[in-house]
């Protein structure tokens, strides 16, 4: 029923055309009475991928709401989506809702996702140019992790380009060819660090904890991806296989 709501909701926003202004408001909301209870979310959420998710901060203060929209809308992690959103910048900013919001699960499935999408190059990854300084740093810390994820297959012989499942004679094989190892796309680099550190808690214990936020970048769980936007957050578990 929900999902039903919310497919209107997005039919309503398609055809009205709101302003960008109204989009970012978080008081625009869109409520409905179901028989679960009230279900109310900003109109912005229901938007993307035709606009970005909210600011990090936004999406922290929010995140149980941003959370039970992103169960219920249509746009979900993995692995088989419309057309609009099959391409590498939609899937940096679903990555960007998973990190920020410590939707783990979430996190994984995409960039084992993206490791499918054998033609497209980590470094080919297109500049989001987004107009919020935080999530742009965000954005711009994540093509890093994909590397790191993506490298150490790489490194131990198992490309890109490699079936979902091989035998060890095929395994052998392709450690003998020349390793073709993942680049961050140069965009990376020009966008700056931000001037106040942003903080994004975590979960203490896996998804049992309580939310906890690191002190300063001494901290060993501390990213060093995100160390170099000045955005403090635990090291991310980016590991698929």
């Amino acid at each position: 029923m929900i999902r039903e709501i919310l497919r209107r909701f997005r039919h309503w926003l398609l055809n009205t055309r709101p302003s960008a202004a109204r989009l970012y408001s978080n008081d625009q909301h869109l409520s409905h009475k179901t028989p679960e209870g009230n279900f109310s979310v900003p109109a912005a959420w229901l938007e993307y991928p035709r606009s970005p998710p909210p600011p990090p901060r936004v999406l922290i203060a929010n995140r149980e709401a941003y959370g039970a929209a992103m169960d219920q809308r249509d746009q979900t992690s993995h692995p088989i989506r419309p057309q609009i959103e099959n391409s590498p910048l939609f899937a940096l900013y679903r990555l960007y809702e998973a990190i920020v919001l410590d939707r783990n699960i979430d996190m994984r499935n995409e960039i084992e996702w993206f490791w499918r999408q054998r033609d497209w190059p980590v470094k080919d990854i297109p500049d989001p140019k987004d107009s919020d300084p935080e999530r742009y740093a965000v954005l711009a810390c994540i093509p890093s992790l994909i590397n790191q994820a993506y490298n150490r297959l790489i490194g131990l012989g198992l490309p890109r380009e490699a079936p979902a499942l091989i035998t060890n004679d095929q395994l052998e094989e392709m450690k003998q060819k020349p390793k073709i190892f993942e680049q961050s796309p140069e965009w990376v680099t020009d966008v700056p660090p931000l001037v106040n550190m942003l903080k994004i808690p975590q979960r203490a214990h896996g998804y049992t904890g309580p939310w906890e936020t690191l002190d300063d970048f001494d901290d060993v769980r501390a990213s060093t991806a995100f160390k170099e936007k000045n955005i403090l957050i635990w090291e991310p578990h980016i590991y698929f296989v």
